[in-house]
């Protein structure tokens, strides 16, 4: 099933629900999304080659050596 489809049978299920399941079921979206967060942050932490570039960025920045960085509003552009 594709997301949009999902995200329609989501929404007709909350309507049906009452208001205190509506709570749960936020509360369960909630931590859906906050775990999703972590595990994106482990997977992050736990490679060493992005930690390494993640180390070497702080270092230039802290030596002032801004030139080796691409401006935000230009990565913005190409995205």
């Amino acid at each position: 099933m594709q997301k949009a489809a999902i995200k329609r049978e989501a929404k007709k299920a909350i309507d049906e629900l009452s208001e205190e399941k509506v709570r749960v079921a936020m509360d369960f979206l909630g931590y859906l999304k906050e775990k999703e967060e972590m595990e994106a942050t482990l997977e992050v932490l736990s490679s060493r080659e992005l930690m390494a570039q993640l180390r070497e960025a702080e270092n230039a920045i802290k030596k002032g050596m801004l030139e080796e960085f691409i401006p935000w509003e230009k990565v913005k552009r190409d995205v």
